[in-house]
């Protein structure tokens, strides 16, 4: 059975929408749609979620980031005060087959969360960069949002 504890709490997050903050470093737009999640309860304090998501991230033309897409998978604590802090890990691949993974966390009661590409195989052996990511909207099951970094757009 599906929780609907999780799209209810990232409601009172995020108000089913965040205004956009526009960023120097910001690279392009990812799509994420949950695909399954698990709750359970911690002693009537709190519940931890273990999600999977489908996502795909978009960059400028030209950016080996962009057009990539693959899976999420992750824990999220979901605190009584309707906080959440989550982390997790992704695979996305691009067109050519290459593979990108990157670790996410998200600490409580932040809207911003942060990355790090863990390298991969092809043109992605060697990624390393840091950056940001912020949902900016929830629709149902789909968040959508931006992300960027210090030289991790191209």
């Amino acid at each position: 059975m599906r929780s609907l504890l999780l799209p209810a709490t990232l409601i009172l997050l995020l108000s089913a929408q965040v205004p956009a903050i526009a960023r120097d470093d910001q690279c392009g737009e990812y799509t994420s749609v949950d695909i399954g999640e698990t709750t359970v309860e911690l002693g009537g304090k709190a519940n931890y979620m273990h999600f999977r998501s489908s996502t795909q991230m978009n960059a400028s033309d030209g950016s080996k980031f962009n057009n990539l897409s693959g899976q999420c998978t992750g824990g999220a604590v979901l605190y009584p005060d309707n906080t959440i802090e989550a982390e997790g890990l992704c695979a996305v691949s691009d067109v050519d087959g290459d593979v990108l993974t990157y670790g996410f966390t998200q600490a409580r009661g932040k809207m911003e969360g942060k990355y790090t590409r863990k390298g991969g195989t092809g043109k992605f052996a060697n990624a390393t960069e840091t950056g940001w990511f912020r949902p900016i909207k929830l629709d149902g099951e789909v968040t959508r949002g931006n992300w960027g970094g210090k030289n991790a757009c191209k």
